[in-house]
């Protein structure tokens, strides 16, 4: 899986599905990052506090 980390808001997003609506845009580009790396990913969650975007955990369904 392909994550993108938010390194100002501490945030991990899911890269498929982060969008608009995770409030990332603010972030300058030069604190933000893609990885692959699960490993990675999950020491962030532990030694270094970063939280999931409850935003793009899953696909954003259309109001039809």
């Amino acid at each position: 899986m392909d994550y993108f980390i938010d390194h100002v808001q501490k945030k991990i997003h899911r890269k498929l599905y982060a969008g608009d609506r995770c409030g990332f845009l603010k972030t300058p580009v030069e604190q933000r990052e893609f990885t692959a790396s699960s490993s990675y990913v999950n020491s962030l969650r532990g030694e270094q506090r970063y939280s999931e975007c409850p935003h793009c955990q899953s696909p954003p369904f259309l109001n039809t």
